[in-house]
């Protein structure tokens, strides 16, 4: 355990409320002087990588996003209503924005979106679909986007770069990869590299020990 160096004390705490959103105003004490701290107070969150077993890939969606100025492809996600546990708050955000009824559900972490400026939690899950209820999500602005293969550090293939069909004549060319920088996209398929990489392993160590019987 890292030994903690700053010795810190909340001296006065302060619910605000600035043009609609909530902030939380704090003085803190570390030892030597008083600091004012403000953070935003946010609903949790969720969010999932999805996985459609029948089709075997991976179910993205792509959306503008303003402070990014610009269009993301990201795991499906959204904010935990009043109400919801972070569960039930992945499958209606799944069904809300791909249509996908959720077979599987398995949490993978939990995690501060930006504990500096938030006190926003956000849960990953690793979700597993079969069925298509909606052929379109039911909000607007939000496209599915399938995905054959994910490669390291968070890039994405529109196309599985083993089986283009290459044909003789034919000129095709590859799509190429996108690349994640969204925190909770990349934190999710990240974790998803890591278990594969070791099941690959396991599966290695255990079709070596069976040739050596």
């Amino acid at each position: 355990m890292v030994e903690n160096k700053v010795e810190t004390k909340i001296i006065k705490e302060e619910n605000l409320n600035y043009n609609g959103f909530s902030l939380t105003e704090m003085v803190v004490n570390d030892g030597k002087e008083d600091k004012t701290k403000v953070f935003a107070n946010r609903p949790g969150a969720v969010g999932a990588i999805v996985y459609d077993t029948k089709k075997q890939k991976y179910i993205f969606v792509e959306q503008f996003r303003a402070g990014a100025q610009g269009v993301m492809v990201e795991i499906p996600a959204g904010k935990i209503d009043e109400g919801e546990t972070p569960e039930q708050a992945v499958k209606r955000e799944i069904m809300e924005e791909t249509g996908y009824k959720v077979d599987n559900i398995n949490h993978v972490k939990d995690f501060y979106a930006s504990p500096g400026y938030s006190n926003e939690v956000i849960s990953v899950f690793y979700v597993e679909v079969s069925e298509r209820i909606h052929e379109e999500g039911l909000e607007e602005g939000i496209s599915v986007v399938e995905v054959e293969q994910i490669g390291l550090g968070g890039r994405l293939f529109f196309q599985d770069p083993m089986n283009m069909g290459m044909e003789e004549g034919v000129e095709q060319k590859m799509m190429p990869p996108y690349q994640l920088i969204d925190a909770k996209s990349l934190i999710a398929v990240m974790w998803l590299e890591y278990n594969n990489t070791l099941k690959d392993m396991s599966e290695v160590i255990t079709q070596a020990k069976l040739r050596s019987l």
